[in-house]
């Protein structure tokens, strides 16, 4: 009988993209067949992190659907639709970095949560704050 094709979920800013954000899509996509991923909206972000980001949602999602391992992108309007987004999306698996362990569990009903390891000394507030300094 055929493996059925398995859809993995991811959500992120993906602002001042870099290769942790790369890494951790790459790593996402290995998980299954086709890659979808949530990028938080302008708003979202303001609210979750007291800022905007520094590329535009429209930037953001452009950078985010031109990788070769993203099969599909959608704006994440809120933090509490992420079980909506990922019935919605036919979910298989939730990957999310390790930051978040634990945090997204109650999701196990849904589909299979996996937490992957950052990519270590790369973050994009600390870019961010690199950039201020010089």
């Amino acid at each position: 009988m055929p493996r059925m094709p398995r859809t993995v979920v991811t959500f992120g800013t993906f602002d001042v993209f870099h290769v942790g954000h790369l890494r951790v899509l790459e790593r996402a996509a290995e998980l299954g067949d086709r890659l979808v991923v949530g990028v938080s909206a302008d708003a979202l972000n303001e609210r979750k992190k007291g800022r905007v980001p520094v590329f535009s949602q429209r930037e953001r999602l452009a950078i985010v659907a031109a990788l070769k391992v993203v099969d599909d992108v959608f704006v994440e309007e809120s933090l509490e639709q992420k079980r909506d987004y990922l019935v919605e999306h036919g979910a298989d698996v939730l990957v999310m970095g390790d930051d978040w362990a634990g945090k997204f569990d109650e999701f196990n009903d849904v589909c299979e949560v996996v937490y992957l390891p950052r990519t270590p000394a790369i973050s994009t507030t600390a870019i961010i704050e690199h950039i201020a300094d010089l």
